[in-house]
């Protein structure tokens, strides 16, 4: 058992940040947990491991960090619940800053150097950042919760300026100043669902808070369905939610401040608590109901009927059904949430008591809460399949998901959206094909469609850190749409990085390909809207060869003075910059400015790409960054790749030369596979 060192005491090293991590049988997460806290681009902290006393493999993980890292540090308790822990770990932390890590969860690895950056920047008393959930399954994708506090940046504000902060019940997508955390007496009771009873009275009292929408945290949504948000009809999982709840109510209680903050508090328990003990109601052993019943009852009673307004009409129904003590209408509508169709409704509905007096609230609490979607109208899925240049021709091959009986029905049409202002759509040729399951279309894209795109210009844009921009002279959104007598679908087509082919050069000298408008798509997105993109006479990557651990890159289109390729990656790690060496061919031309143009060669090595660059996306492991061409005088122009990429190893990571989300020459990296 560690001691606890006396308040005010610490070790002659005192990090910047303190990490605290308590564990309880997680050997299956907890590695990963780990290994993205280790790779943290800000290295000045201490990760306090709380071993809450395991049963499985999961003290072993932790002892084999605490024996390779001297950052991570190990405490043992006898098994007291997440809250305690966490306490545990704050007793022992020493850093000027304190977060907390949930042990099955992942941290970006930029997380921290973006929280604390900011709270040095403006004085704040704690900062949060936005959250992806994330399971084998499904990937990553936006934590609902999380979305709209975090969809904005916002500097040194406060909840009662954003009130939307209350929906951030968690805390560990923060970072606190310690100096706060003790001036308020933060601490977890030991109930689960320990988080909200901390977070909200910090937001209330701080003198200010950083929200910043960058993804700084991944919570994982496990397989094993065995984490405390899994077990949600479980009585004793159900008495300390409520318990949380009215600890949450009683801060509000004593302060008759934060008006619009408890509005939305109490309609969010409605939303979201009570509609799960209503849940529960249905899934709970019959032994538990009575119980279940009084937790809901009491919980009900202590939310204000005037905050229905800001609830779901079936939340709001829920609402007024228990604390009328209809529990017959909140089980029909618990069910009816859960997905239960017409003939369970009709079923319900003859176990309400008075049931005329109420179906017409029934029927506007069941009743869809979303416009419907037009009836002739449908959404249509397409993905690229494939393209490639066939000589002055881009052939394009993509699927649409659509049922068989319509398949061979349809009347299909696809077009270029200009985005020009005028609102043109441009036809192109396709011959498509119908299947069992779809359409498989096949787009040729010749001299005559592409030189639609416009004509020539010169090079603009701006250089963003850790995006190139600019070079872009038209684009295309390919839509395609289908008519079937008075039905419609129309849709986008999704892509992959992997499916879009390098630049071609036109007749009139500029370039042409595939991409979109978005670097980096979010985890859950994927790649939209593809287009159709024609770009100036950019700097041309037009072969790559291997030098033994060095890529040897040959570039067209640069200026006789030379210049640097730009790897741009995001702070606080350095830009990767190689110098062009130079010679000149003898044609004439402009790149940004005049001069004569020459080829450029330029030696990057794979391990000087990935140092001190993890991956964005913990995961993926995958990353991608913007390559450019910065001018001796004049913007950083972006790079196009115009022959085959390439692709090098360093130590368990591959690195690959290649076309990028926008279409441009991009470095991606990801783990090697065995």
């Amino acid at each position: 058992m560690s001691e606890v060192p006396p308040k005010g005491e610490s070790s002659s090293y005192a990090p910047l940040l303190s990490v605290v991590v308590p564990f309880y049988n997680v050997q299956d997460y907890i590695g990963a947990c780990l290994e993205s806290l280790r790779v943290q681009t800000l290295t000045d902290l201490e990760v306090i491991l709380v071993d809450d006393g395991s049963r499985d493999g999961s003290l072993q993980v932790a002892e084999a960090y605490v024996a390779r890292d001297p950052r991570f540090r190990l405490v043992r308790q006898e098994n007291q619940g997440l809250g305690p822990a966490r306490n545990t770990g704050t007793a022992h932390a020493t850093g000027r800053y304190l977060t907390f890590v949930d042990s099955d969860d992942l941290v970006a690895p930029r997380a921290y150097s973006l929280l604390i950056g900011s709270l040095e920047a403006t004085g704040s008393d704690l900062a949060g950042g936005n959250a992806y959930r994330f399971s084998a399954a499904r990937g990553a994708y936006q934590s609902w919760t999380h979305e709209e506090p975090f969809a904005t940046t916002r500097l040194a504000t406060t909840i009662d300026a954003f009130p939307a902060l209350m929906r951030d019940r968690m805390v560990w997508n923060k970072v606190y100043r310690r100096a706060f955390w003790d001036a308020e007496g933060l601490a977890f009771p030991a109930i689960r669902y320990e988080d909200y009873p901390v977070t909200l009275p910090a937001y209330l009292r701080a003198r200010s808070v950083d929200v910043l929408a960058d993804h700084v945290y991944y919570w994982r949504d496990r397989e094993s369905g065995d984490s405390i948000t899994q077990q949600t009809f479980r009585l004793d999982n159900v008495r300390d939610r409520v318990a949380s709840a009215l600890a949450v109510l009683d801060v509000l209680d004593r302060s008759a401040d934060h008006a619009e903050v408890r509005t939305r508090v109490h309609a969010y328990f409605i939303d979201v608590d009570l509609v799960a003990l209503a849940e529960a109601l249905l899934a709970a052993p019959t032994d538990d109901l009575p119980a279940l019943a009084a937790l809901a009852t009491g919980l009900a009673d202590r939310l204000d009927p005037r905050a229905d307004r800001l609830a779901t009409r079936l939340a709001r129904q829920i609402h007024r059904s228990v604390r009328s003590g209809d529990l017959a209408t909140v089980r029909l509508l618990a069910r009816r949430r859960g997905g239960a169709g017409v003939r369970q409704l009709v079923a319900d509905l003859r176990t309400v008591p008075r049931l005329l007096v109420k179906l017409p609230a029934i029927a506007r609490a069941v009743a869809p809460r979303t416009r419907p979607q037009h009836p002739l109208r449908r959404r249509l899925r397409s993905i690229l399949v494939s393209a490639a240049w066939q000589r002055e021709t881009l052939h394009l091959e993509i699927d649409s998901a659509l049922r068989g009986r319509w398949a061979a029905r349809v009347t299909p049409r696809a077009v270029l959206r200009l985005g020009t202002g005028s609102g043109e759509d441009l036809e192109v040729p396709a011959q498509v094909t119908p299947g069992s399951d779809g359409l498989r279309w096949n787009i040729d894209l010749g001299p005559e469609v592409l030189a639609r795109l416009g004509g020539p210009a010169g090079l603009g844009g701006p250089a963003d850190r850790g995006q190139i921009t600019g070079g872009v002279l038209a684009r295309g959104v390919l839509a395609l749409r289908l008519r079937a007598g008075a039905f419609r679908w129309t849709g986008d087509v999704r892509y992959t990085p992997t499916s879009l082919p390098a630049a071609s050069r036109l007749a009139d000298g500029t370039l042409a390909g595939l991409g979109g408008p978005v670097a980096d798509p979010a985890p859950d997105a994927g790649g939209r809207d593809l287009a159709v993109v024609r770009w100036a006479d950019l700097p041309t990557v037009t072969s790559i060869r291997q030098d033994g651990e060095e890529f040897v890159l040959t570039v067209a289109g640069v200026p006789a003075s030379g210049g640097q390729l730009v790897v741009a990656r995001p702070d606080p790690t350095a830009d990767v910059v190689a110098p062009v060496s130079v010679a000149p061919v003898g044609a004439a031309g402009v790149v940004g400015g005049s001069g004569e143009r020459t080829v450029g060669e330029v030696r990057l090595s794979a391990a000087a790409l990935l140092a001190d660059d993890p991956a964005d996306d913990p995961v993926t492991g995958v990353a991608e960054r913007a390559v450019g061409l910065q001018l001796p005088e004049g913007p950083r122009v972006p790079v196009l790749l115009a022959g085959d990429g390439a692709r090098g190893e360093a130590g368990d990571r591959v690195v690959e030369l290649t076309v990028g989300w926008t279409g441009q020459l991009v470095v991606r990296q990801r783990r090697r596979t065995a």
